[in-house]
């Protein structure tokens, strides 16, 4: 998979970001539409927000976004790497890489490839072992962890949304 890359959220992917957006909104897939939608409001601001979360705020990790996008400069997921487990719920829940892929893009391989290219910008940011974590019923992000080096650690309770959740660990090649 080669035509994918993930590039910094920028202004010139509005359209295909609100396209995004607009497909979780139409697959009923509220938790993924919340994430997103400030950006239907002020699609600047909202990039602008998560290029300033790379320093950390509001007593959460410093968190990259990345958006993987194919040749056409189509939005097909995001990646948020947050290079510290120094925070109760992302040390527990979140880990260091979240990742999603819209709801038309699934089962075309590019939840794979996108955690490989996170898994690359992890060492770039000097990470040598990594956090990831998925409900446990979410098969294909299981697999997506495992096809990617995934080692299962554990599974933990989130009473947040009343499931068990999958921790792996990946270690990185540094």
């Amino acid at each position: 998979m080669k035509e994918l890359f993930l590039v910094e959220p920028q202004e010139k992917y509005k359209e295909e970001f609100v396209k995004m957006v607009e497909e979780y909104r139409a697959f009923g897939e509220k938790e993924y539409f919340d994430m997103y939608k400030e950006a239907l409001i002020d699609f600047n601001a909202y990039v602008k927000k998560l290029n300033e979360n790379i320093k950390g705020c509001d007593g959460w990790v410093p968190t990259y976004t990345f958006w993987l996008i194919n040749m056409n400069n189509e939005i097909l997921g995001v990646v948020r790497i947050r290079p510290s487990l120094n925070h109760e719920y992302v040390r527990k829940f979140a880990g260091n890489i979240g990742y999603d892929i819209s709801p038309l893009s699934r089962k075309k391989g590019y939840g794979i490839a996108l955690l490989k290219l996170a898994l690359e910008k992890a060492k770039v940011i000097n990470l040598n072992k990594v956090l990831i974590t998925c409900d446990d019923d979410n098969v294909a992000s299981k697999k997506i962890i495992e096809n990617n080096g995934g080692i299962f650690e554990s599974k933990i309770f989130k009473e947040e949304n009343k499931k068990e959740l999958r921790r792996y660990w990946i270690t990185l090649g540094v």
